[in-house]
């Protein structure tokens, strides 16, 4: 005869039910978590209130068709370094609406404004710090008296200072004319364009990040008074901030502020465009 198998009572299988049913029941709640947190991260970034206390401009505005901005996209577009983050091209930006008082002593007054394109992982508080620092310093375009700044929100700007995605430079300065190619910057019309990665990951041939975003933003600024790209002067000597920096350094040193510790302006020959 073959053995009998034993049989447990009726209560203990049903004890063991329930503790499948309740193990399968936490399971399906760590996997919906899982899904709602991927779900959040998706979504375009927006300034929390009392981050600057930004407001958002569309691309669905008059201002941002006759831009060049066109159709906003949700679609994820990866950043080409781990030590960047995860971004998104929308076509919408987050302004800026605190203003400021008129930096500068003496000269043309230019007003601007500044936005962030939505989905860029930046606040445009970040962004008015940098910009703001960058406008106020002693070696900056205010030193030489030539020129003053303030920010404004609503008012008419004569320029407005836009980080954004690859995508959304490239297209907003092609259709200004100018080859981008999802690595540089430019001025479009009124519009600077702030290239993202340059933001996040700078140059490989300049150490200092900081150093590099001012020099970022004091460039495109140079283009705005209506500034053209320079040379380096002589080997060693430091780099026009008109020099094109984020594609070389033609044997300068590299160097953010258009004027020198003395408040004159380091410039060279000016480079065929």
């Amino acid at each position: 005869m073959s053995p009998l198998r034993s049989l447990a009572p009726a209560s203990t299988v049903q004890a063991r039910r329930r503790q499948l049913a309740a193990t399968a029941l936490v399971l399906l709640v760590v996997l919906a978590v899982a899904v709602g947190l991927t779900t959040a991260e998706g979504a375009p970034t927006r300034d929390a209130p009392g981050a600057g206390g930004a407001v958002t401009s569309s691309s669905g505005t008059d201002r941002d068709e006759a831009a060049g901005t066109g159709s906003a996209t949700t679609s994820p577009q990866t950043s080409p370094s781990p030590t960047a983050p995860e971004y998104w091209s929308t076509g919408r930006y987050t302004r800026l609406t605190a203003g400021t008082g008129v930096r500068g002593e003496s000269g043309q007054l230019v007003t601007y404004r500044v936005e962030v394109e939505q989905g860029a992982r930046v606040t445009s508080g970040d962004l008015g710090r940098v910009i703001d620092r960058a406008l106020s310093h002693p070696r900056g375009w205010t030193g030489g008296g030539q020129w003053r700044f303030r920010r404004v929100v609503d008012e008419p700007a004569q320029l407005t200072i836009r980080l954004a995605t690859p995508a959304t430079v490239d297209k907003q300065c092609g259709a200004a004319g100018a080859a981008t190619d999802g690595y540089t910057s430019c001025r479009a019309g009124e519009f600077i364009m702030l290239n993202l990665d340059r933001w996040f990951l700078g140059v490989p041939h300049v150490d200092d990040i900081d150093a590099y975003r001012t020099y970022l933003v004091n460039h495109e600024v140079g283009h705005g008074l209506g500034l053209g790209h320079e040379r380096c002067p002589a080997p060693g000597w430091r780099a026009p901030v008109m020099l094109q920096q984020t594609l070389g350094l033609d044997d300068c040193t590299a160097n953010p502020w258009p004027l020198d510790t003395d408040g004159k302006m380091i410039s060279g020959p000016p480079a065929a465009e």
